[in-house]
């Protein structure tokens, strides 16, 4: 084992990379004032708890990262993600695969972000669908929308989900031309479009295809709102 003192670690001279004692590796992912030294002393760490701990309880965003990265074992990945109060618990979310866990996390934690990435992982549909009807919060609700395939459910998330966002991702995976048109109406009647112009509400409407995909952030349609006034349009992307 290649011994190393304090001077050692506040050297400016490259450290030995021979060290075998996991103990002085953590010490020195933990303590060492060069932030390069800590994140080299993290790669060369192979035990589960010693990076375990890292991950729950270094301040360090990338130190937390690689700590993860390195963590191959499922069963202290999902330690983690249900003990750990750090904000780095979605990244341990991100590498779980057992969808029991998922399911669990995806319903029941409290913090919505890794409820989102827990629901973006889950294959059972069933449990999608609940997640994207039921959800408290919007993001989670659209991160499960994403990945739902029954056309009748996104149809019914699009026409009544209360959020603009879970509506849009639901529609982008419905393909009845027809369908999309009746969506296209019911946007229109929860938005009260004034006439900038002269402040008239008389409106006559049309809408059409967004020209491309990258026309608006999950735009499908545009809704032309003409003042029968004054004769002023107004362009919105749905």
């Amino acid at each position: 084992m290649v011994e190393m003192n304090r001077n050692d670690l506040d050297s400016k001279v490259p450290r030995q990379t021979t060290i075998d004692n996991e103990n002085v590796l953590w010490d020195i992912a933990k303590n060492d004032k060069d932030f390069r030294a800590r994140l080299d002393a993290v790669e060369m760490i192979s035990n589960m708890d010693i990076l375990a701990d890292i991950a729950m309880n270094a301040t360090d965003s990338k130190i937390v990262a690689k700590a993860i990265e390195k963590i191959g074992d499922e069963s202290v990945l999902i330690g983690i993600v249900k003990n750990s109060k750090g904000p780095f618990r979605n990244e341990a979310a991100q590498k779980i695969n057992d969808q029991s866990v998922l399911i669990e996390i995806a319903k029941n934690d409290e913090n919505f972000l890794v409820r989102a990435t827990s629901a973006q992982k889950i294959s059972d549909e069933s449990v999608l669908i609940d997640i994207a009807k039921n959800d408290e919060n919007s993001y989670v609700r659209r991160a499960a929308a994403q990945k739902i395939s029954d056309e009748s459910v996104l149809i019914d998330i699009a026409m009544n989900d209360e959020d603009t966002y879970v509506r849009r991702a639901a529609t982008q995976k419905i393909s009845d031309q027809s369908v999309l048109d009746d969506i296209a109406l019911n946007e229109e009647r929860l938005t009260k479009v004034i006439c900038e112009k002269c402040g008239s509400e008389n409106m006559t409407i049309e809408f059409h295809k967004a020209p491309n995909p990258g026309y608006s952030y999950c735009a499908w349609r545009i809704i032309d709102y003409i003042c029968n006034d004054c004769g002023n349009k107004i362009s919105k992307p749905l």
